[in-house]
């Protein structure tokens, strides 16, 4: 297993969240900023799990910790790329 760090930039969500479904479950809301914050102040503890597609490099596994890192304009994230 050989992690990567990848352009932010250039990895695409698995499972993309419209703002409406934020605003749906708050709760989520809730998680999602202690996972922004952990982030913030410890960095990313667990790489994200990406597949190589036609479309490009999708995340299966860390939607939520990519988010953080763009939210925080962090331009690298640790990867695992399953299928390299």
């Amino acid at each position: 297993m050989t992690i990567r760090n990848i352009p932010t930039s250039e990895l695409l969500f698995g499972v993309p969240r419209p703002p409406s479904w934020w605003a749906e479950h708050p709760e989520h809301r809730k998680v999602f900023e202690e996972v922004r914050e952990s982030i913030k102040t410890e960095g990313l503890k667990k790489p994200l799990e990406v597949t190589k597609t036609d479309r490009g490099l999708v995340v299966e596994t860390g939607n939520q910790r990519l988010q953080a890192l763009l939210d925080l304009d962090i331009n690298f994230a640790p990867c695992i790329v399953k299928g390299d």
